[in-house]
């Protein structure tokens, strides 16, 4: 297993290399919560969306550690 450690906050390019490294249907169901929330929130930019989801996820109890262990590479 080939974990990689990264510093917060993440750059727009680490964190497209992050989504690409998840399996298929979880990278569709993301398009889909960033579809539904743009829509919702036109105005908004896209480093806002992830910005908030990310604050979402923390306050739900998404830890880095957590993070870090779902974006394990366990190949």
């Amino acid at each position: 297993m080939t974990q990689k450690t990264y510093q917060l906050p993440l750059t727009f390019e680490q964190i497209l290399n992050l989504v690409l490294q998840l399996p298929a249907q979880e990278q569709e169901q993301l398009i889909q919560e960033i579809k539904k929330t743009s829509s919702n929130n036109k105005d908004e930019d896209l480093l806002s969306v992830f910005d908030r989801i990310g604050r979402n996820a923390q306050a739900k109890g998404l830890t880095e550690e957590t993070l870090e262990e779902l974006l394990a590479d366990e190949s």
